[in-house]
């Protein structure tokens, strides 16, 4: 399980290849996209406990479904989303409150 802020793993190509340079600041650039989107959406979390699939952040965000399954695995290994505690909550208190059926 995460809470905010989330990072996304990004292309560390240091070489000498166009392509290939190109194609790391492209991935690097959707990277932060994701990143910025799933940290918003975590931000305004109101539930202790949320789940968050990569469908329907890739809808939010606007990048392929493809893409964020892709990057989005860096944030928890999931292979359909990732399960988020709520920021401003510990973990502990988090699972309590979503145990016990309390959204605060």
């Amino acid at each position: 399980m995460k809470t905010y802020p989330i990072y996304v793993a990004r292309n560390t190509y240091r070489g000498a290849d166009p392509k290939k340079k190109a194609k790391a600041a492209a991935e690097n650039r959707d990277a932060a996209a994701l990143e910025n989107h799933v940290n918003q959406l975590l931000l305004s979390q109101k539930s202790p406990v949320c789940t968050y699939g990569w469908l329907e952040i890739s809808r939010g965000c606007g990048l392929p479904y493809e893409t964020v399954a892709r990057l989005g695995y860096s944030i928890d290994g999931g292979s359909n989303g990732f399960t988020a505690w709520r920021h401003d909550m510990s973990y502990e208190a988090a699972m309590e409150a979503h145990t016990n059926g309390s959204n605060s």
